[in-house]
């Protein structure tokens, strides 16, 4: 029984599994009152999970609550009755406890992790089976929600928060390739992110053991799911790391475009499969609503290659290229320091994409912007504070800079200057019109000096 998203948010702590998020309180009520009323039988009895304070027959753990199921398994959080700590365990479900292959799976899912020691992989502490045969391991319980939940409350993911995320993510995929364990099922779902930050890459149940000689999968089997399978698998071809770089593009893909390059399929298995076989995927730029940069989509169209050899041949090799992007998209950001929630759009930011009741994403017409309310652990003294630094940069603003001052004190004295040069010559120039009709006689009219020599002559 999944909650809805104010369930969530109101049920505090979810941990992951398998994609199911479960509110703790109103599903263990009404299995506890149905132990009460009287044992289920039949398959309701072979899959009734286990209640709040039921011991697991056999271990030194009691029930706290149930996080998730999947079709393998069940998460609990319990609590060592010696110890008072609290882990998660996963634990078979009672319909499989006969089957040796899935026991086997559950088996070497625990160990692979637990001979890795990385900050994005879960730490396994424990490994055994209960009294009816039903292998469990016992890892640390994590708090924080998964990138699936994320992505729904946020429609779309900025471009370094996403580079910063999938960063962590190969990390760990590098660990694990070189110690020969392909995951074959990376998503969102399967990567969480914790309180603090730190994202962990969870559900190795159907990973492949390169190194083992014998496998636990038959040859021709399709594994994963196929939202996010590399047509490799798709077609039920070897399989190598390089189908979690394919699942690690797609992975990026939806996170900076809010989408999938192929969720027009969601829900049409065949349809997928053809579509990672054959379809060339949209540039995530035609899809997304915020700027994706060119060399983004570069690297993602590489890693989601339909061919295994076109793509990024090794996560260190992907690894580095996303960070050469992270430190590119931190160092052209605002050069202002924001806070890590700014660097994350909210579905305001982005009023075209959002998410339905079922997981979908939805695009609507736009919605006019409106400021998101400030967290409520700030209180009025951050608001002062704010109010404050505002006052004091419109004061900053109305008086002139000390340079700014001296510029124009400069320009008011050259154009003094100008002026005065300007009044000189007027001056000058009038002088010289004016003073030789004072000084020199004016000449004689041409008809009087014509007239003297005439009478000089008759005299």
């Amino acid at each position: 029984m999944t909650c809805s998203l104010e369930a969530r948010s109101e049920a505090g702590t979810l941990l992951y599994t398998r994609g199911a998020l479960l509110a703790p309180s109103a599903p263990l009520a009404g299995q506890r009152r149905a132990s009460v009323e009287g044992e289920p039988s039949g398959d309701a009895r072979r899959h009734r999970a286990l209640v709040e304070g039921e011991p697991l027959p056999g271990t030194p753990y009691a029930v706290v609550r149930l996080l998730g199921q999947g079709g393998m398994g069940e998460v609990y959080e319990v609590e060592h009755l010696e110890l008072g700590r609290r882990f998660a365990v996963k634990l078979l479900h009672r319909s499989h406890a006969g089957r040796l292959d899935l026991s086997a799976r559950m088996r070497a899912e625990a160990r692979s992790i637990a001979r890795l020691r990385h900050r994005s992989l879960p730490e396994v502490f424990d490994l055994g089976a209960t009294e009816g045969g039903r292998p469990y391991f016992a890892m640390e319980l994590l708090e924080g929600r998964d990138l699936r939940t994320e992505l729904a409350r946020l429609g779309v993911v900025a471009v370094p928060t996403a580079l910063g995320l999938v960063l962590q993510a190969l990390s760990a995929l590098s660990l694990t390739h070189a110690a020969g364990i392909v995951h074959r099922d990376l998503k969102l779902e399967n990567l969480f992110l914790c309180d603090d930050g730190t994202l962990k890459v969870l559900d190795f149940g159907i990973a492949k053991l390169l190194h083992d000689g014998a496998s636990l999968t038959a040859p021709d089997a399709v594994i994963g799911t196929p939202r996010t399978m590399s047509p490799e698998q798709c077609a039920a071809q070897p399989i190598d790391p390089r189908a979690d770089i394919y699942a690690m593009g797609l992975v990026l893909y939806e996170l900076v475009a809010g989408r999938g390059p192929f969720d027009e399929l969601r829900g049409r298995r065949d349809a997928l499969r053809l579509a990672h076989c054959e379809r060339e995927p949209p540039p995530p730029s035609r899809l997304a609503p915020q700027l994706i940069p060119a060399a983004l989509e570069r690297l993602i169209l590489r890693a989601i290659a339909k061919a295994p050899e076109h793509r990024f041949q090794t996560a260190a090799d992907m690894e580095a290229a996303v960070r050469r992007l992270h430190a590119g998209a931190r160092s052209s950001a605002a050069p202002a320091p924001r806070r890590a929630r700014e660097l994350t759009p909210t579905t305001s930011d982005f009023p075209g994409v959002g998410s339905s009741a079922d997981g979908e994403t939805r695009v609507d017409a736009p919605a006019p912007r409106r400021p998101s309310p400030a967290p409520p652990s700030r209180g009025r003294a951050d608001a002062a504070r704010l109010a404050h630094r505002q006052r004091a940069r419109s004061r900053r603003r109305a008086r002139p800079a000390p340079r700014a001052a001296r510029a124009a004190s400069r320009l008011a004295a050259l154009g003094a200057c100008a002026l005065a040069l300007a009044s000189a010559a007027l001056v000058l120039a009038l002088a010289q019109r004016w003073l030789p009709a004072s000084d020199h006689p004016a000449p004689a009219p041409p008809s009087a000096r014509a007239a003297a020599p005439v009478r000089s002559a008759v005299r």
